[in-house]
């Protein structure tokens, strides 16, 4: 296995890179976002935007939840949605590498599995309407057919678990979406591109060259990590490549080959918003060389920041998304976004968007020790602004703790 000695900063500037974030919206489209990033997840919840926009707006250029749609469904679609193990939008081209795994679903009964022999009359009546109505929604047809508890233990109706399981066996796909709420219809008919790959002549991936090519892209997808065991066995170790950083004892690994990032050209440093020293008991300094010192507002599940131990290791930043944890146990609040600017991350936000009053919430906005809250109180605000713009609200309210300097800039 190849092994590589590099710097903290270097680390960063690595992931920043291979997630996209150099520079604001650099990516043309949403089909570009999804094959750069590998996938993008999605989630319902729409505090300030929900979490597949959120990820896609710093990277698209004028990005819209339409320019997703758009990928995502219609006769010019190029993603489609499974769970890779969450809700998520991918390339095509990698649908075969998951037809097996919903064929096997098939086989047993259980709750996200084959379907019950009660559930049978369900799924035919269920196509049958989908034939002669077109696209439907299970929240507004099938409701004759019962309620049950969802795997959440929320009251759901039994149309909507047979209607899941259907798609996850590849029957049905996903028309489009009003709010976030699928539209099935039978996957012939959404992309029959797709539905081809079912077919019993089809030639498919076989089991070990799909679970080394989803191991491999799960891996891609988080560009620095330390794998699991099950993940060597199954790639190898030449597949891999050891990194070594500069301060840290444990090692991260990348899949080769290893691209570092090119070293800035030495212009005259600037005030970057941080001051400190490298080495034991400082902090990093790192200096934009001449770059534009964008903030850019993350998603709370953002590739660059879903790896907690990373963000503390390479970022020294701190941060869970505690959107499931109980109030009275948050220590930063409901739906924070963190904020990276020239190339750290300097602070977080918790959102809310207030459609009735036509603002952007900043329920409160902190930033990270040594922050010079002058070099990135603009920004800040500017981003913040951008985004109530982005979300269709007119302005940004601030309600809770913000800096001074951060809340004279917002209210400019």
């Amino acid at each position: 296995m190849q092994t590589i000695r590099i710097t903290k900063a270097d680390a960063r500037a690595f992931l920043i890179r291979a997630f996209a974030l150099e520079s604001w919206q650099s990516l043309p489209d949403s089909e570009s976002a999804i094959r750069a990033l590998e996938f993008v997840q999605e989630d319902s919840i729409p505090i300030c935007g929900r979490m597949h926009d959120l990820i896609l707006w710093p990277r698209v250029a004028g990005y819209t939840p339409q320019s997703l749609a758009d990928t995502l469904y219609g006769p010019t679609a190029t993603a489609f949605e499974i769970h890779f193990p969450n809700l998520a939008a991918l390339p095509r081209e990698d649908y075969p590498y998951f037809v097996r795994r919903m064929q096997a679903r098939q086989a047993e009964p259980g709750r996200w599995q084959g379907l019950f022999p009660e559930e049978e009359p369900v799924a035919a009546a269920f196509l049958e309407a989908l034939d002669s109505l077109g696209p439907l929604s299970t929240r507004r047809h099938g409701n004759e057919f019962g309620h049950m508890l969802s795997g959440w233990g929320t009251r759901s109706t039994v149309i909507s678990q047979v209607a899941e399981k259907l798609w996850l066996h590849g029957k049905l796909g996903i028309a489009h979406r009003k709010n976030f709420e699928r539209y099935f219809d039978r996957l012939e008919r959404v992309a029959p591109e797709l539905a081809a790959w079912h077919a019993p002549s089809v030639a498919l991936p076989d089991p070990d060259e799909a679970r080394r090519y989803l191991v491999r892209k799960r891996l891609k997808a988080k560009a620095l990590f330390r794998p699991k065991r099950d993940e060597l066995a199954t790639l190898g170790e030449a597949a891999f490549c050891k990194v070594e950083i500069e301060g840290l004892v444990k090692p991260w690994y990348t899949l080769n080959p290893f691209n570092p990032p090119p070293t800035p050209p030495p212009f005259p440093p600037r005030n970057v918003g941080f001051r400190g020293r490298e080495g034991a008991g400082g902090r990093d300094v790192w200096r934009d060389n001449g770059r534009d010192a964008d903030a850019i507002l993350l998603a709370p599940l953002d590739p660059l920041v879903y790896d907690r131990q990373r963000n503390r290791e390479l970022f020294d930043f701190d941060y869970t998304w505690e959107v499931y944890v109980p109030a009275e146990k948050r220590k930063w609040g409901y739906y924070v976004l963190p904020i990276l600017h020239d190339s750290k991350l300097v602070g977080r936000v918790d959102l809310k968007r207030d459609t009735k009053a036509g603002s952007l919430q900043v329920l409160s906005l902190m930033v990270e020790e040594n922050v010079v809250l002058e070099a990135v109180a603009e920004p800040i605000a500017m981003r913040l602004r951008e985004l109530a713009e982005f979300l269709g609200v007119s302005r940004v309210e601030v309600t809770g703790f913000c800096p001074a300097d951060i809340c004279k800039s917002i209210a400019l």
